[in-house]
């Protein structure tokens, strides 16, 4: 959440990740699960393809430095001074910053670990004895800080910039540490002294939401930054984690906690803002809220801010949201892209509109997958703008071991967890991508290739082994112009086409489905220019899920419509793993059309 300028101004894990974790850094083979699913339905999922690269190299990348250190980790507890790890690096930057964000990396590192622990702490061999240094920094007021009591009666510790200095980062990593404690207690329900540990950090919130939700108070709450040390940033995400440990715990007086900051924050949640990171999360903790009280008014709230996003232009043609939530700024954010793709996701899933599904699946191709850095960290991009928002991206992407790494994990954490579903009705598969899904019975695999005839734009085979034949459900994309069915041997499947999925009529072991389609043309707000693009407008170009990127702002175009292979003749070419880290626009101008 913190960004590179900001500190130039201060001096499904298993037991084969766990191996991958010390294994050389080239071997990316595929995670295994620790153990078949207890229930035939339940499936533990492993992403293949580009997709599966780069998860694979994101779960890689923290078992080395920093990661592989506890007191690294453990610093914004403790506020301790590890010789090795604080010391200033190439650059001027310190290597363990930002303890003021009490929680904020132990919370985040002990988040991800649980998600893919698998009931196991072997997962990466930091997370058992940092899960144990956790209860003994606890403050008695149930909260933790690196630096000491605070009393949170006294107004916002700020300085000239509007910045708080201890008050705020506490509340924003107190927030995420409640989040990995939670994640921590379903992973290990055996573990009383962290759900202990949870529960005195969530009546700590209890206890301050009068202080921090005083209509009395608000010239204080709005005075200042609306960055990443800001009130607006670092008090709303605590409805995260307490919507969480109510439902966890069944205890109502997390969830009116909740409800009481969702319902002032209505009265402050405006944008654009200084922080897209801390109002995504808080994006999420509103749906998450309409899940918990079936209030409909909380997902009314998230639908409308999702529109003006998009509307709005804070969405750029690759689907990606700038650190700032702002129509121009300099960079983007990792953390922020990772929160864009969970809320899509979550969208998608509980209101089953494509819109969020076809915006997961543009984000993800294109802008999610450009921010992991050659490492397989995450981090920012510096991005190119005109006046009217995003036309591309610049250089490499700097990593963010203080927040985007763990994100980007949560990012692949919530991407699995929303491919396939399994009901009465049948399997539904929500994204064309690679994965291999294990259930107690036997495998869903989905793999991709190539379309195979003129007009198609790829195929997607879905074999069920060991599990019975079942009606085959898959979303039709806004990319593709219509979806077909064939069986093993080609023959054309008789398939129903209904609320934008395509499904086999009859139950299934295997089917492909053949998506049809072309290169497509759209607007900035990714609104699709049917007759192509438009002379003085600005356009992108797409195949697929992928958009075009190219050196140059302007190409040439060939007659419209066009092919792939036209347009690499002038330059561009689908977005790809290849162009991570390069300086490359996907908005372009109009130059001419050659007849």
């Amino acid at each position: 959440m913190k960004t590179t300028k900001e500190m130039h101004k201060k001096p499904t894990l298993t037991l084969a990740l766990a191996a991958l974790l010390v294994t050389p850094l080239t071997n990316h083979a595929a995670a295994e699960p620790l153990a078949a699913p207890k229930s035939p339905t339940q499936f533990q999922i492993s992403l293949g393809g580009e997709v599966g690269v780069a998860a694979q190299a994101n779960l890689a990348r923290f078992r080395s430095a920093p990661f592989d250190s506890v007191a690294w980790l453990r610093a914004d507890l403790t506020g301790e001074k590890a010789a090795e790890f604080d010391k200033i690096s190439e650059g001027g930057m310190p290597y363990r910053p930002f303890k003021e964000y009490s929680g904020d990396i132990s919370g985040r590192f002990i988040e991800i670990m649980a998600l893919n622990a698998l009931g196991s702490h072997d997962v990466y061999p930091a997370f058992r004895e940092l899960l144990k240094e956790v209860p003994k920094n606890q403050r008695a007021g149930g909260y933790f800080c690196a630096s000491g009591e605070i009393d949170w009666q006294q107004p916002i510790d700020r300085n000239s910039n509007g910045d708080s200095s201890v008050m705020m980062p506490a509340l924003w990593g107190n927030a995420r540490m409640l989040c990995g404690l939670i994640e921590a207690c379903h992973a290990f329900p055996e573990n009383k002294e962290i759900l202990a540990t949870a529960r005195k950090l969530g009546d700590f919130y209890i206890g301050i939401v009068p202080r921090f939700t005083d209509p009395a108070r608000m010239t204080e709450y709005i005075s200042g930054t609306s960055y990443s040390s800001g009130y607006v940033t670092c008090w709303f995400p605590a409805m995260e984690g307490l919507v969480k440990l109510s439902n966890l715990t069944g205890d109502k007086k997390y969830l009116d906690a909740a409800m009481t900051i969702a319902k002032f924050y209505k009265s402050i949640d405006r944008i654009p803002l200084d922080h897209s990171h801390g109002m995504l999360c808080c994006q999420v903790s509103l749906l998450l809220l309409f899940e918990a009280t079936k209030d409909a008014s909380y997902l009314d709230r998230v639908e409308k801010r999702w529109d003006e996003l998009v509307q709005g232009g804070y969405i750029n043609p690759a689907g990606g949201i700038l650190e700032k939530c702002k129509v121009v700024d300099e960079r983007d954010e990792g953390c922020a892209e990772a929160d864009w793709l969970r809320l899509n996701l979550e969208l998608g899933r509980v209101t089953h509109k494509s819109r969020y599904w076809d915006m997961a699946e543009r984000h993800l191709n294109n802008q999610f997958l450009q921010n992991q850095s050659a490492n397989g960290g995450f981090g920012h991009h510096n991005i190119l703008c005109d006046k009217d928002g995003v036309r591309g991206f610049g250089g490499n992407v700097l990593e963010a071991t203080w927040c985007c790494d763990y994100h980007g994990q949560i990012g692949f954490v919530n991407l699995r967890s929303h491919l396939l579903e399994r009901n009465a009705t049948g399997l539904t598969c929500n994204l064309a991508l690679e994965f291999t899904a294990k259930a107690a019975a036997g495998t869903v695999k989905s793999t991709l290739r190539a379309g195979a005839a003129a007009g198609e734009v790829m195929r997607q085979r879905i074999q069920l082994d060991g599990l019975p034949a079942s009606v085959v459900r898959i979303r039709l994309p806004q990319w593709a112009d219509a979806v077909t069915a064939v069986a093993s041997d080609g023959s054309a499947l008789p398939w129903i086409d209904k609320d934008g999925y395509c499904a086999t009529k009859e139950p299934v072991t295997s089917v492909e489905f053949v998506y049809a389609g072309g290169i497509y043309a759209e607007g900035r707000r990714c609104n699709r220019l049917p007759k192509g693009p438009v002379d003085g407008q600005p356009f992108t170009l797409g195949f697929g899920p992928k958009i075009f990127a190219a050196p140059n702002q302007s190409i040439t175009l060939p007659a419209w419509p066009t092919t792939i292979e036209a347009l690499k003749a002038q330059g561009a070419e689908p977005m790809s793993s290849a162009l991570r880290g390069k300086e490359y626009r996907f908005v372009f101008d109009r130059t001419k059309i050659n007849q």
